[in-house]
């Protein structure tokens, strides 16, 4: 994709037939040529992503989609992923996400057989945007540590287009960082409060990004430390797209994983532009077992191996002028600055493209090349933390 400020997506790599079906144990189908085949992108599986389940994985390895499509025929299978690897954890649901052009497929989940009869596909519940972003979930009645296996099925497409799988995840229904959360009112927060402007990037409140309003109390905390995060879906190309994928996070978050909320405090988009996801001063979801006190910032885009988005350089000087107010804000130290992958080695969050950027980003926002901080103007905005937490801030 380009766009202005945009980053340029990096070119898949187009398999050899032999080398899809083997490794990962995908099904080449008879409807699908050579030449139809776009390729797998094969990624190095990070165990978790962000306090979400545990991802999928085919022979030790993610498997992240990219497929062409063409009519075949109402009830003919387009994708079949054939056995995943067995989970670490038992699970009773699967998350998927990706992008979607053409919503008249089917997605249906199923254990892998074990000898004991054939296989008991599942209609996975499937949410797709205007946009073609998607994602889709199956709850099973039981949990299992079973092997798993997905398909898409053609339920009447009209033309060829490019299915793309971005993640699919496992976990326990109620479980995780928000479990709970909100049942004391059951109400919307009416919360306020001062959230400093930056001449170095451009703010995007929750109500300018179309965000909804949570219904629970959030969990207030003290930043301490800041932590990168790539969102491994799509990257936008242009402010109107990249608001469409924040409300589309927002609900696979809510909606898809039964969270209280968007996962990140802030989410930067290619050109340049910071999104106000969480209020800073109240609990995130982001990394398994490090939310306190632990600041959220994730770039929009996948920046891991082959399926590779390049980082923006708008985005990048958004970060560092956005790190370098909260640092000052809160006291957070360079070492207070880090990567997902510093916390959980078992993931490639936020991409070895980004992750590369860590030191020279942390230069830019500790060293002698930080521009003097700006004058700090205040925009009142709704849904922030209670009083009891500004009277704590440092500024």
């Amino acid at each position: 994709m380009r766009g202005r400020g945009a980053a340029r997506r990096r070119s898949f790599r187009i398999l050899d037939l032999i080398d899809v079906e083997r490794p990962l144990g995908f099904a080449t189908l008879p409807l699908m040529s050579l030449a139809g085949v776009l390729g797998l992108v094969l990624l190095v599986g990070p165990v978790f992503a962000d306090d979400a389940g545990e991802s999928v994985r085919f022979r030790g390895r993610k498997a992240a989609h990219l497929e062409q499509f063409r009519p075949s025929g109402a009830g003919r299978v387009l994708l079949d992923t054939l056995d995943s690897d067995p989970p670490a954890e038992p699970y009773d649901t699967v998350l998927i996400q990706g992008w979607m052009p053409d919503a008249r497929v089917r997605i249906e989940v199923a254990f892998a057989a074990s000898g004991r009869g054939g296989l008991k596909w599942e209609p996975a519940e499937l949410r797709r945007f205007s946009n073609g972003r998607f994602w889709a979930r199956c709850k099973f009645a039981i949990k299992s540590r079973a092997p798993l296996r997905l398909r898409v099925v053609d339920s009447g497409i009209k033309a060829a287009h490019v299915f793309e799988l971005y993640d699919v995840e496992l976990f326990v229904a109620g479980t995780g960082p928000d479990a709970g959360a909100g049942k004391e009112t059951g109400q919307p927060t009416t919360r306020q409060s001062a959230i400093p402007s930056h001449p170095n990037y451009e703010f995007v409140a929750r109500e300018s990004w179309g965000a909804r309003r949570i219904e629970g109390a959030y969990a207030e905390h003290m930043p301490v430390k800041l932590t990168m995060h790539h969102t491994a879906g799509r990257m936008p190309a242009a402010y109107d797209e990249a608001a469409a994928e924040m409300r589309f996070i927002q609900d696979y978050h809510i909606n898809g994983r039964g969270w209280l909320d968007i996962g990140y405090h802030f989410v930067i988009s290619p050109t340049g532009h910071v999104f106000e996801g969480r209020p800073e001063g109240v609990l995130g979801a982001h990394v398994l077992h490090n939310n306190t006190g632990n600041l959220g910032v994730s770039f929009m885009g996948d920046f891991q191996a082959s399926v590779s988005n390049e980082p923006a350089r708008s985005g990048l000087d958004a970060f560092a002028a956005l790190a370098r107010r909260l640092s000052r804000d809160y006291n957070i130290p360079p070492a207070g600055i880090k990567a997902h992958r510093d916390f959980n080695p078992a993931t490639d969050c936020p991409g070895d493209l980004l992750y590369a950027q860590l030191a020279e980003l942390r230069l830019r926002i500790f060293g002698a090349t930080a521009p003097p901080r700006a004058a700090v103007g205040l925009l009142v905005k709704k849904d922030f933390p209670a009083q009891s937490y500004l009277k704590s801030l440092p500024w």
